[in-house]
């Protein structure tokens, strides 16, 4: 007698599916590791040039009441 259980579909259940899954495999596991690295690091590199090449100014240029030229006209 049969023992397999299908889902409405036909295939598989995954109860009994999960048996036949391969384990993962250490080159994947290795290669999301590396990714994450290489995220992380291009966000610290991208990060650490932003402030030693574009560093805040002291005062905010925001301009002020008495300057109309930058107001907006129609």
């Amino acid at each position: 007698m049969l023992n397999e259980k299908f889902d409405a579909y036909g295939a598989v259940s995954p109860a009994v599916a999960h048996d036949r899954l391969e384990p993962g495999k250490p080159a994947s596991a290795t290669l999301n590791r590396v990714g994450q690295i290489a995220f992380w690091l291009l966000v610290v590199v991208t990060v650490s040039a932003r402030i030693i090449w574009y560093p805040a100014g002291p005062h905010f240029d925001g301009g002020g009441a008495g300057e109309p030229k930058h107001a907006v006209t129609r």
